[in-house]
């Protein structure tokens, strides 16, 4: 099983190293995040000031602009596996790997997350430096550190393999970009992006504790600003329930895609 893991985990690091070289990209993306935070920094002033209260929502304002730092680089990390994946469905490349070695959505999925690893370290160092610099430097407890790191692995992975997913779409339309605008926005607002999911009202609440997104920001940001390490191991319990779902509702839509490409001879 593990020598089967190995093309998987040579492809992520492939990936990684590869993505090194895009410095401007990095540069670009960092830029673009250290306006978000300059935004978020003095609206959540005002907010904290206003209302007149130290903490809202289980967060106090130090709290909140980390974890919205955290929340920030996890989304703005993700690479477009999804458009990747239909191109290859649309120009028929797919087809050519059914008779290769290795299952197609892991490739996609390991190279797509050695890319986000690098993307995600680079983001959360400029957006570490410049919260940094606005408000104080923050330090989670060493204790939580290998906690946060698998569950920022985890987060990564169910999200990857849902992006993926939709890619899948490909197979039955021509363009699955408003699927996944559909999906990210569902992500931003039910996974707790931009507010955590405290200050939702109770039947959001509610729907956001059924749907797979809070594990995917959420609970990894949550973690960073505010470890329990009671909660720890049924977190990443479930995470990793929600990988193991959404890598076989992928492999099923992936299997009936596949199955139609052979009906239709393609």
């Amino acid at each position: 099983m593990l020598k089967s893991m190995d093309k998987y985990l040579a492809a992520a690091a492939l990936s990684a190293k590869n993505y090194l070289a895009y410095t401007s990209e990095v540069i670009f993306r960092s830029g673009f995040l250290v306006v978000i935070l300059f935004v978020f920094v003095n609206l959540w002033t005002v907010t904290y000031s206003r209302s007149g209260a130290g903490v809202i929502g289980g967060f106090d304002l130090k709290q909140m602009l980390w974890y919205l730092v955290f929340t920030e680089s996890i989304v703005i990390s993700r690479p477009r596996v999804h458009q990747k994946v239909e191109e290859d469905i649309r120009t028929g490349a797919v087809s050519y790997t059914l008779a290769r070695p290795y299952n197609y959505l892991l490739f996609q999925l390991s190279v797509s997350f050695g890319e986000r690893m690098v993307r995600f370290i680079s983001t959360l160092m400029v957006g570490y430096a410049v919260m940094s610099v606005m408000i104080g430097p923050y330090l989670p407890g060493l204790s939580a550190l290998p906690f946060l790191m698998v569950t920022v692995a985890l987060a990564m992975l169910a999200d990857l393999i849902g992006m993926i997913t939709v890619g899948f779409l490909a197979f039955w339309v021509e363009d699955v970009s408003p699927f996944f605008l559909v999906y990210s926005r569902l992500q931003m607002l039910l996974g707790g992006m931009i507010i955590p999911i405290t200050l939702f009202p109770p039947f959001l609440r509610r729907l956001s504790e059924w749907l797979p997104f809070r594990f995917m920001v959420y609970a990894p940001a949550k973690l960073f600003v505010d470890c329990d390490i009671t909660q720890v191991w049924s977190l990443m319990a479930e995470q990793i329930f929600i990988c193991i779902l959404l890598f076989f509702i992928g492999m099923s839509v992936y299997r009936m895609g596949v199955k139609r490409l052979d009906v239709n001879g393609g």
